[in-house]
């Protein structure tokens, strides 16, 4: 049911209060309140507003359940990364783009998910009068990994380019996470990685896929066209969350726990959805030899 464009402001700006995270706290007057009696507010006040934009405007936004919405779409936020207020950026830069146009309100999720991952990297290129795509630069985390950080400087390795593809897709009313590795195998000098899961329906549910610059021609449809996926990563000991906002999130039957973020691993302030069985699962039906020689994949 629809409910007064106030009223379901009113709402979203308190959850995003009651979910946001606890690192976050210090700084709740800066994200969410008003600050006079004009435009001026927090982060929290556009991200709500747009969000709603895109769920009024998106046929394939509308039809998103509003948990996932409130839990996928919403949030200000993935991890840990400066908060910025990137949805309003990415709305004005994305809306008017012409394959944005051109999609059918009748587009299915993962349609969207594709024609953002092939449009988004020259599009946001662009911004800054660079005309050059954004390209993946290894070892980059924490130094570049928030969307404004990426914009400008060009590149970013998997975090940045991951939480940039997630942001634009929740920016246009896709249900994204970030997700990875903190290590492979748990051990790691072998590396860590990140990626991003896409709500695309009730039936397929979250399906994976990797930001352009880090993992071109992947498809939502085939899990084992992505380098990672096979039996030499997940033939044993590899543990992989996706970061969830919600502080009470459940998903594949399993309580939420947080997620480990490889660079800030003592934080445990972002919860995360234990996705290791899935994984191991997926990928360990995919082919390769197990105990094979890895790929050092470092943020």
């Amino acid at each position: 049911a629809c409910e007064p464009l106030r009223r379901a402001e009113a709402s979203a700006r308190a959850f995003l209060r009651a979910n946001m995270f606890p690192f976050d706290a210090p700084n709740a007057a800066t994200l969410f309140d008003d600050f006079s009696a004009s435009t001026s507010s927090g982060v929290a006040q556009a991200t709500a507003s747009l969000a709603l934009s895109a769920r009024a405007r998106f046929g394939w936004a509308a039809s998103v359940p509003r948990r996932l919405f409130e839990g996928y779409v919403l949030p200000y936020a993935s991890v840990n990364e400066a908060r910025t207020d990137w949805r309003q950026l990415l709305w004005e830069a994305l809306t008017p783009q012409p394959w944005v146009e051109a999609l059918p309100n009748t587009s299915s999720v993962e349609s969207v998910a594709v024609a953002v991952n092939r449009n988004l990297w020259g599009a946001l290129g662009n911004l800054t009068g660079r005309r050059e795509a954004i390209r993946f630069k290894s070892d980059q985390t924490p130094l570049v990994y928030d969307p404004l950080s990426t914009i400008l400087f060009g590149y970013a390795s998997c975090t940045g380019v991951s939480i940039a593809y997630a942001d634009a897709l929740r920016t246009l009313g896709v249900p994204a996470r970030l997700a990875g590795t903190p290590a492979w195998h748990g051990k790691p000098e072998a590396g860590n990685h990140n990626w991003v899961e896409v709500w695309l329906n009730a039936t397929a549910g979250w399906r994976f896929i990797e930001a352009a610059p880090a993992g071109a021609g992947e498809t939502f449809s085939d899990p084992c066209d992505k380098w990672f996926c096979n039996k030499a990563h997940f033939g044993g000991g590899t543990r992989v969350f996706a970061a969830a906002f919600r502080r009470e999130e459940y998903g594949e039957g399993r309580a939420a726990t947080h997620y480990p973020m490889a660079w800030d691993l003592d934080n445990k302030g972002v919860v995360g959805v234990d996705r290791s069985e899935y994984y191991a699962s997926v990928c360990g039906a995919c082919g390769g030899v197990e105990g094979a020689a890895l790929y050092v994949f470092r943020d």
